[in-house]
């Protein structure tokens, strides 16, 4: 019996996580729409839970995501952009700007460095690791995002 509390227990937690990696999945893409579109954030999330949402969700074998959370980081990135993208190119090398990044990696990257200099709800590791992995997945440098948020947690957390 204990071990059936445990499994379950264990589950759970399992499954809590993964939602709050497929909100973090969902919230890059929707940035990544943002980005060439000028129309509302509500719209946008919208049209995204009723296009993609679905495959997103089957792909990944949820039944939900943490909606707080996509919510959360998405209209704070939203909110607080141009601190975020300066903060970002502070870590960017000198012959390097901002534009030069493909959208998808300043999406993942506003997101990650939302969430760890705004949010800081979540430990800087998990942060760190759960947006690299998702810039490999859309095709980023997993080594160029691990140094650039290592650079501006390390500032931050110094602090």
């Amino acid at each position: 019996m204990n071990d059936t509390k445990y499994k379950l227990k264990e589950n759970l937690r399992h499954i809590s996580i993964r939602k709050k990696t497929a909100s973090r999945i969902c919230s890059a893409q929707v940035l990544y729409g943002v980005s060439y579109s000028d129309c509302d954030i509500d719209k946008l999330i919208k049209s995204f839970m009723i296009n993609y949402l679905p495959s997103t969700l089957e792909e990944l074998g949820l039944k939900d995501l943490d909606y707080d959370l996509l919510n959360t980081i998405i209209r704070g990135v939203c909110n607080n952009i141009l601190k975020i993208d300066k903060i970002i190119s502070k870590k960017l090398s000198k012959n390097w700007t901002i534009d030069r990044l493909s959208e998808t990696e300043k999406s993942v990257l506003r997101l990650a460095t939302y969430e760890l200099l705004f949010e800081r709800k979540f430990k800087k590791l998990t942060i760190i690791n759960e947006y690299i992995s998702i810039i490999e997945v859309f095709g980023g440098s997993p080594d160029f995002a691990n140094g650039i948020l290592e650079n501006i947690s390390k500032e931050m957390y110094e602090n």
